[in-house]
């Protein structure tokens, strides 16, 4: 189980490492327009043009990594909290929670009948009070939201097979040899 605080930090360095990848798309989308809108030609036009798509194609790769590892380090973020508050909840109340469901437990159905029975006092209970996160977890949950950041979802969209992770992989080396990098 990671704590909630160390899971907030790796989401926070996660999403930092995105929202820089993401700069530098926007750096590179304008590099690539100046080329094309610039009306001196360099030199090597088609040769910084070919680097620049390259770049720009290897970054939305990076991007979309990213983008995923962030989405899901926000869920650890909210499971760890859950899961903390859950065993403290059970640690104090966890016998009383067992004996009131005990004679389902020990029925013929056992724990689906009883799971189903504490779903719907939990539906009640919800119903009747906004549920609000503990006290304790109020900062690490506004942190990471309580859901992913919506552009870092629209970023993690495509899906890549082993093979294109690894032809990626060798795109992002040639570029880092070359040039330093996208």
């Amino acid at each position: 189980m990671t704590e909630p605080q160390e899971a907030l930090n790796q989401y926070l360095s996660v999403a930092q490492g995105w929202q820089t990848l993401c700069k530098k798309r926007e750096d590179a989308r304008q590099q690539l327009t100046a080329l094309l809108s610039s009306d001196e030609r360099p030199v090597d036009f088609a040769g910084q043009l070919g680097t620049v798509r390259e770049r720009l194609e290897v970054l939305e790769w990076q991007i979309n990594c990213a983008a995923r590892e962030g989405v899901y380090a926000q869920g650890m973020v909210l499971d760890a909290c859950v899961e903390e508050g859950l065993n403290a909840f059970m640690a104090a109340n966890g016998t009383a929670l067992t004996t009131a469901l005990a004679p389902l437990l020990n029925g013929w159905d056992g724990l689906d009948v009883a799971a189903r029975v504490l779903r719907t006092a939990i539906a009640r209970q919800a119903e009747a009070n906004r549920p609000e996160p503990a006290e304790a977890y109020r900062k690490i949950i506004a942190g990471s939201g309580l859901v992913p950041d919506r552009n870092m979802a629209e970023d993690c969209q495509q899906s890549y097979t082993a093979a294109q992770h690894f032809h990626f992989r060798q795109r992002l080396a040639k570029l880092d040899a070359t040039q330093g990098g996208a």
